[in-house]
């Protein structure tokens, strides 16, 4: 069940933390475009909210109206409802796990969409674009990696560009390989006997 009402990618997904984040994080670009003072941030983003966000936010909206502390501000808003719906040991373990990602067997494409994905946990270790496109790079594939580190790309699109390419044509070997194994007719000699 997403947590904010409108039609999004996410509509049949159920709760999660990443979830949580996302969904924040989709809201967050709206209100981007939007000139919306904090207050009204607030209050879009709570009429937004459903399920188990909504029943929170009632709540928690309650609290303060019993407390006479009512207005929130869109940064705390964001704060609490992380704090809510995305703990810290959720967090750190997406950092880990982003810190430790390698390709693998995954492609270029999913192994990208993976790393970029896990980045926003951590970006204190690819805090500019010259540490994000070489932490990419090293945790390539040994044969990728073997031939796009000399180019020494310093931006993420790039070596990601550089790589593909370089995946494709590794793919397109060893099909062309299998290719002509398949052609070549068993006991064939080349005439030199």
């Amino acid at each position: 069940m997403p947590f904010w009402s409108w039609r999004s990618p996410f509509k049949t997904q159920l709760f999660s933390p990443s979830y949580a984040a996302f969904s924040l994080q989709d809201i967050e670009e709206i209100l981007r475009v939007l000139t919306y003072t904090d207050e009204q941030k607030v209050a879009y983003s709570t009429f937004k909210l459903t399920g188990e966000a909504k029943r929170w936010w009632i709540s928690e909206r309650t609290i303060r109206e019993v407390e006479g502390t009512e207005v929130v501000s869109w940064l705390h808003f964001k704060q609490i409802f992380l704090e809510r719906f995305f703990p810290s040991s959720f967090r750190e373990d997406k950092a880990m796990e982003f810190a430790t990602l390698v390709q693998g067997t995954m492609t270029v494409y999913q192994y990208a969409a993976r790393f970029t994905k896990l980045s926003c946990f951590a970006t204190y270790l690819i805090p500019d674009e010259e540490k994000k496109a070489h932490k990419f790079e090293l945790e390539l594939n040994e044969k990728l990696y073997e031939r796009v580190v000399g180019f020494q790309i310093q931006n993420f699109s790039e070596i990601v560009n550089k790589a593909t390419v370089f995946e494709r044509n590794l793919q397109r070997s060893v099909v062309l390989h299998e290719q002509r194994e398949m052609t070549t007719p068993t006991g064939y000699h080349s005439g030199m006997d």
